[in-house]
């Protein structure tokens, strides 16, 4: 898998898990996913801190809704033109 291929794959697993409602909707083992994923989108893309750590943050604190979550890391995705494969997206957690 190349640099590239990682990053999509990891926008891919952010937008994946940020279908929950709420965070606490999610197992202690997709949390844990969705933040290391995160991680690998934050550097990949070179997001501010503000982008990327305190936007998943505020979703784990429920200052922001999950959706306000999801909309921000698409916007994200749509910004940096990464192509992300919707049928990644939907599957089943």
């Amino acid at each position: 898998m190349t640099h590239k291929e990682f990053v999509i794959h990891a926008c891919e697993q952010v937008l994946r898990f940020a279908q929950v409602e709420k965070w606490n909707d999610l197992s202690e083992e997709l949390k844990v996913q969705l933040g290391f994923n995160m991680g690998v989108m934050a550097l990949g893309l070179s997001l501010t801190k503000e982008e990327g750590f305190l936007i998943l943050s505020n979703a784990r604190q429920s200052d922001i809704s999950m959706q306000t979550f999801r909309e921000h890391v698409e916007a994200l995705v749509t910004s940096h033109n990464i192509k992300v494969d919707e049928t990644n997206i939907s599957r089943q957690f």
